[in-house]
């Protein structure tokens, strides 16, 4: 059992890779580069695989577990995507969106599910107007359009607060990375995606911690 779940996860694995790799060649203006190294591959294989399995044996079938595998390939799609071409396609978030509304409607029921989306909606809103101010006060884009789009998807999956507490940790993940590509190019972007769905998972697994931890602050 343990290696058929190993080698489905690993499949899924090498799936994500080639998804975040080649999905962004579809777009016109995207400039293929170097292709992933086996090695990245293989990592990124095992890495999924092990997600799989301590997901299915700490959550059992669950919406916790097919939410788990959501994220996982979110993540792996994401930080190919938007370290290797600075873009983050729709289609991977609308997909994984979709997805886990009709988890939380299965699962919790279409109430939940409604109270899912408004987080989404509102975490998009939020992002959105950040974005717009950052480029009024910068003069140039602050936040790319998947980046304000993924916030939508994190609001789903964590919900309003948790969803915001993500956000807020993803600034700092991303603080040292910005201040490095700025003392080292102060024309280069950084990606913000990795460290949006990065947050998104950390806030995931470890939910009733940040869950305490809003509880005591509030």
């Amino acid at each position: 059992m343990i290696i058929v779940l190993f080698l489905i996860g690993f499949i899924l694995g090498l799936l994500f890779a080639f998804i975040g790799e080649k999905l962004p060649l579809l777009v016109p203006e995207v400039i293929e580069k170097e292709g992933n190294s086996w090695i990245l591959n293989l990592f990124i294989g095992v890495v999924n695989a092990l997600v799989f399995l301590v997901s299915y044996y700490t959550f059992g079938i669950s919406y916790e577990f097919f939410a788990s595998l959501i994220i996982a390939g979110l993540v792996l799609i994401i930080f190919i995507s938007d370290f290797k071409y600075m873009i983050i396609l729709d289609s991977p978030l609308i997909i994984g969106g979709i997805l886990i509304l009709i988890l939380r409607a299965y699962f919790y029921g279409f109430k939940n599910m409604g109270l899912s989306l408004l987080s989404g909606v509102i975490l998009f809103v939020i992002m959105l107007l950040i974005g717009l101010m950052g480029k009024k006060m910068f003069k140039k884009e602050a936040l790319g359009g998947g980046d304000i789009k993924l916030a939508g998807i994190i609001g789903i999956v964590l919900g309003l607060k948790l969803g915001l507490v993500a956000i807020i940790l993803s600034s700092l993940l991303a603080l040292p990375y910005a201040v490095g590509a700025m003392l080292l190019n102060k024309d280069s972007e950084v990606p913000f995606g990795p460290f949006l769905i990065a947050s998104m998972a950390i806030v995931f697994i470890f939910a009733d911690k940040f869950s305490n931890l809003i509880a005591f602050l509030i």
